[in-house]
């Protein structure tokens, strides 16, 4: 957050005001509509108290008496009418800045790269949409009402008690400099501390999302006490910097009715010398008093917006800091790939950024079209690594990837991942059915087309027992299925999209012997014409590669088919062994 706290805070309500009045200027403008309605029914209120009392209790004209009950309905029927444009429409303009912001935010989310939500916290992006949203929203709503309503309000009141008595008036508006100055010191400070508020939320949506989706090993592993202590941490942080914040703003408001009264104090203390009884009326003294009470509401409203822009700030910069995140490097002009020719590793090197040990060091390969090929090594070796970059979901910090004798970076995104199906070494299925979980991402899929993924996936048997066979419901990441089943619809999906590249990122690590046993036999079928790369533990799944590529430390050690590893005893040999004798 350091770079963003830096941003002006006009420029982030700028911004804010821009993405608020696109198709929201006739609900903004009825809404100031209502607040200067509103606004200008407290002066009303204060100038009626003068005809009340000098031309009705002092001098008993019986067409005053008789015409301000009416006057004073009037002026209330008006003020309700205000009231009510004011909150429903700017409800309205909050609503859809809302809707706005969070559609900004989410597309941005499926641009952004991997290696964004490898430095994330869920957490951290889950309150960003959620709470910091709902904040900068509601802070610009009422910060606008606030400083429109009131400033016309306190004007207006002012306007009023200056035709009253100039006098009085001056001395009220002594306090003014003193309020702008401590306003403008504790700027900083409600930021910061906004800042402290915002963040601890975060905090505590990672600990509880952590707790849910690991639910199973904290109760075997008895985590109860662990978890406890860090919720508590979290929820603690975030009590202490909501208190703080409310110190502070408490202290200036504190401070600000203080100087208020003080300058109120002073006024009636002047109002009782000669010289102002002879110039002002009875019913023109309760008139100004009463306007004078009436501006403590508006100022304190405006005293209290420094704090809630603050708030807005803050909330802001954390929003448009995501929504501005570098997207994926997309600047490839080529929209066309049809895969002919090999795929060309040419002395690629990948560093994780803040990392200075390369993960993948200068690899030369080349993966011949249909060529079925294995990479192999122990866990961190760098094998998903290397795959990863074929479709870029990280691009090679040196060195370049050919397809069709074209570097993967002069391709659009689109052509280059329209060709590959990836089935990961973590499942991931959505709370949706089989079948929408199967055709993910593809359209006018027939049901024939279904079946067959699922045949060949070996998925079928279990998809028929379901209640509703493909129309069920799998809930979340397919929680209401086994290890196994959720690993052959993931396989199921790849075998739909009949992509000429492969990729297999340790896909059958959860089947059972009988499954992997049949998830081979359809691989046998699938890669027929088909680039098929595969990454695997078990040594076994790969013996009939074309081509077994073995790593280590992020370097290619050994390459060739099983039997010509096998003979040459070295490092494969002896790691196949390892396995074979467990």
């Amino acid at each position: 957050m350091e770079k963003s706290t830096q941003k002006n805070g006009w420029k982030i309500y700028k911004r804010l005001i821009r993405i608020a009045l696109r198709n929201n200027s006739t609900p903004v403008a009825i809404a100031i509509f209502g607040m200067v309605i509103t606004a200008v029914s407290d002066p009303a209120l204060s100038a009626i108290m003068k005809p009340i009392l000098d031309g009705g209790f002092i001098q008993r004209d019986p067409n005053v008496i008789s015409l301000l009950p009416f006057g004073l309905f009037a002026i209330f029927i008006i003020r309700s009418f205000g009231i009510f444009l004011t909150i429903y429409f700017m409800a309205k303009v909050g609503r859809s800045l809302v809707y706005r912001l969070r559609e900004m935010m989410f597309k941005n989310l499926l641009d952004l790269p991997v290696s964004f939500y490898d430095k994330t916290s869920s957490g951290d992006i889950m309150s960003r949409i959620s709470h910091n949203v709902e904040l900068l929203s509601s802070v610009a709503a009422r910060s606008l009402i606030i400083l429109i309503r009131d400033t016309l309000t306190i004007v207006g009141l002012l306007v009023w008690m200056f035709y009253l008595s100039w006098e009085l008036t001056l001395i009220f508006l002594l306090a003014a400099p003193f309020i702008v100055l401590l306003v403008s010191s504790l700027n900083k400070k409600f930021r910061s501390l906004t800042h402290d508020a915002q963040n601890s939320v975060g905090g505590i949506i990672h600990v509880a999302q952590e707790v849910i989706q690991g639910n199973k090993i904290v109760k075997i592993f008895k985590g109860y006490e662990k978890e406890t202590f860090r919720f508590e941490n979290t929820n603690d942080d975030n009590r202490k910097a909501h208190m703080n914040l409310a110190l502070t703003e408490g202290i200036n408001s504190a401070v600000i009715m203080l100087i208020v009264g003080s300058a109120l104090s002073g006024i009636i203390l002047v109002s009782t010398f000669d010289f102002i009884l002879e110039t002002i009326t009875v019913g023109s003294f309760v008139s100004f008093m009463f306007a004078m009470f009436m501006i403590l509401g508006p100022a304190r409203g405006l005293a209290s917006i420094n704090a809630r822009l603050q708030q807005g700030i803050a909330a802001g910069e954390n929003v448009f800091e995501l929504i501005d995140e570098n997207k994926e490097n997309d600047k490839g002009n080529i929209n066309n790939l049809n895969i002919e020719n090999n795929i060309v590793f040419e002395n690629v090197s990948f560093l994780y950024p803040n990392n200075n040990s390369p993960v993948i060091k200068n690899i030369n390969l080349e993966i011949k079209v249909g060529e079925f090929i294995a990479l192999v090594g122990m866990s961190g070796c760098g094998k998903s690594t290397l795959v990863n970059l074929i479709p870029r979901l990280y691009n090679p910090s040196s060195g370049k990837i050919k397809i069709d004798n074209i570097d993967t970076m002069d391709l659009t995104l689109n052509a280059l991942r329209k060709n590959m199906s990836y089935v990961g070494q973590d499942t991931i299925l959505f709370n949706d059915t089989v079948k929408n979980n199967i055709i993910y991402g593809q359209n006018n899929i027939d049901e024939s087309s279904i079946i067959s993924a699922l045949e060949k996936s070996y998925s079928l048997e279990f998809v028929n027992e379901m209640p509703n066979g493909i129309n069920t419901i799998i809930g979340e990441n397919g929680v209401l299925l086994s290890g196994g089943q959720r690993q052959r619809l993931a396989i199921a999906r790849a075998f739909l999209k009949d992509s000429p590249v492969l990729i297999f990122d340790e896909a059958t690590s959860s089947l059972d012997s009988v499954s992997e046993k049949c998830i081979q036999k359809a691989l046998d079928e699938l890669k027929i014409g088909k680039t098929t790369i595969i990454i695997a533990h078990r040594l076994s799944t790969v013996e009939k590669a074309n081509n077994i590529v073995v790593m280590e430390n992020g370097s290619i050690i050994e390459s060739g088919n099983h039997d010509d590893l096998i003979s040459k005893k070295d490092y494969y040999y002896k790691l196949y062994n390892s396995q074979l004798f467990k």
